[in-house]
């Protein structure tokens, strides 16, 4: 256990945005990594049963989506079938993971400003709900791991989130859309309405039809492909943005329209936990070539891929994992495309663009820095 630990200690990292402005607009922005690219090297050697746990240690903010990634990569290496039971409950746990980090990232987001002592219910009835879905994806783990298939205590957890999510995230009764709005989520809205010149388009949305290629980079290339990933020169956006764009009003800005579309990706997460009781929407898993696994899931913060080769004797030969993050905040890739050119008041430019950065939602802390551009 101790070199999980450690394993995981060598996970953390961050991110480091610089944005230069110029009479008040966004002229050029540059974007840095402090995690490790080399990380998917402490998976080598190691018994391949080693990996579903030590990915979710690693990348501890969606931990159980990397450890039923990697654990469908490994399955998929060593030919095994996966059982019915065993696809429902990974289904449901992708589920709970991802609202899991929308409702954390969400919160975030909301109380970093105005919040007062009348959203204090609101915080409450939230963080009841990350309780009961760490119970449910603890129930689950556990079941798992002792091979059992009693399915009434996941139901009975999964009636309290719908039920708890209902009140909170309910469908707001003006724009059929939307949730509505209960906490800081619309004196937010109207903050990101006032002034907003940031890029707002249908974004270059990555989805299935990229796995083939990503697939194939991620077993011929390097880790440079890890830690920047591009597709035939572009470099698509993934999360609750490229999965709602088309349900959400553009007329109000790219920071409400991110907002929406992460509203609506938490509201029909509820209804995927249902969904995925009875008809599982498994993780996407192939195996290219013997010994080779390769696996992808949408994860909240978007699509997840791992991809592993096995040695003869069943130990870990190569390992790759591409992260949502690195296509997001690529140093070409949607976030930037967002915020250049975008018109920025002095004394507010960094608060909108870390607002921009966060509804973006890095795996990583991040760190911004704006500042006046100098002209030759």
């Amino acid at each position: 256990m101790n070199a999980v630990v450690a394993a995981a200690a060598a996970g953390r990292g961050g991110l480091a945005i610089t944005a230069e402005v110029a009479d008040e607009r966004v002229c050029a922005v540059r974007i840095s990594s402090t995690r490790p690219t080399n990380l998917s090297r402490l998976f080598i050697g190691r018994p391949a049963q080693e990996a579903p746990l030590l990915a979710e240690r690693i990348f501890s903010l969606c931990g159980v989506s990397h450890r039923i990634v990697a654990a469908r990569a490994i399955a998929s290496a060593r030919q095994e079938p996966v059982c019915p039971s065993r696809d429902r409950e990974q289904a449901i746990a992708l589920v709970a993971d991802g609202l899991s980090a929308a409702l954390r990232a969400n919160m975030i987001l909301a109380l970093d400003g105005d919040a007062d002592r009348s959203d204090l219910d609101h915080i409450r009835a939230v963080g009841e709900l990350l309780s009961l879905l760490r119970d449910l994806c603890s129930e689950i783990q556990g079941r798992s791991a002792e091979g059992g298939d009693n399915r009434k205590k996941p139901k009975a957890v999964i009636r309290n989130i719908r039920a708890l999510g209902r009140d909170l995230y309910a469908r707001g009764p003006q724009s059929g859309a939307g949730p509505a709005s209960r906490f800081p989520f619309e004196r937010l809205e109207r903050e990101f309405i006032d002034g907003d010149s940031f890029t707002v388009a249908p974004p270059d949305a990555l989805g299935d039809t990229d796995d083939w290629e990503v697939m194939q980079r991620m077993r011929t290339e390097d880790a440079s492909f890890a830690a920047l990933p591009s597709l035939q020169g572009r470099a698509p956006e993934t999360g609750a943005f490229a999965r709602r764009w088309a349900q959400t009003d553009f007329s109000k800005g790219a920071l409400a329209a991110r907002l929406e579309a992460r509203m609506i990706d938490i509201t029909a997460c509820f209804a995927e936990l249902e969904r995925a009781e009875r008809d599982p929407p498994a993780p996407r898993a192939v195996s290219p070539s013997p010994r080779e696994g390769f696996a992808t899931a949408e994860t909240s913060r978007g699509r997840l891929y791992h991809w592993v080769r096995l040695a003869a004797d069943g130990r870990i030969e190569d390992y790759r994992i591409v992260a949502p993050t690195e296509w997001n905040f690529h140093p070409t890739g949607p976030f930037v495309e967002a915020l250049l050119g975008a018109a920025v008041r002095r004394g507010r430019a960094e608060r909108r663009i870390a607002r921009l950065a966060g509804l973006f939602d890095p795996c990583v802390p991040f760190r911004l820095e704006v500042k006046e551009h100098r002209h030759a």
